[in-house]
C-alpha cells in the first residue's frame, strides 16, 4: 500500500509532467508490471487509466483556479484539443461543462481503500 500512495502522491504533485513507467519503478520500488498488476488488485482500476483521469481532473481543478489565459498548462496532454477530446472521452463531459459544475468530482486522489492522507 506504500507503494502505491507513494506513486499517487507523486501524480498529485506532477501531473503536468509525463509519468513514464521508470518514474513508477524507482518511487515503488518494484517493476512497472508488478506495480500496475498490485495496483489493480488494491484499487480495482487500471493504472494507466487511473494516471490519465488523474491528471485530467488535476488540471480541471487549476483550470478553475486561474482566469488568465496565458497560465493554462495542459501538459503533459499537447495543448487544449488533445486535452479537451480526451476529457469528453473520459468523463463524458466537455471541459467547459466540468468547470461551470466544478463541485462534480471527476477522478478522486485514491478509489478503493487507499486513504488521502
Amino acid at each position: 500500500m506504500d507503494k502505491i500512495n507513494a506513486v499517487i502522491q507523486y501524480i498529485d504533485e506532477h501531473y503536468h509532467d509525463e509519468i513514464c513507467n521508470k518514474h513508477v519503478e524507482e518511487l515503488a520500488g518494484c517493476s512497472y508490471v508488478d506495480f500496475v498488476s498490485e495496483f489493480q488488485k488494491v484499487t480495482g482500476s487500471q493504472f494507466l487509466r487511473y494516471l490519465i483521469r488523474r491528471q485530467l481532473t488535476l488540471i480541471k481543478e487549476e483550470l478553475c483556479r486561474i482566469n488568465d489565459s496565458q497560465d493554462k498548462n495542459y501538459s503533459p496532454f499537447n495543448g487544449w484539443d488533445e486535452y479537451s477530446n480526451l476529457f469528453k472521452c473520459e468523463f463524458k463531459t466537455t471541459v467547459d461543462s466540468a468547470i461551470d459544475n466544478e463541485h462534480i468530482i471527476l477522478q478522486e486522489r485514491g478509489s478503493r481503500g487507499i486513504p488521502n492522507d
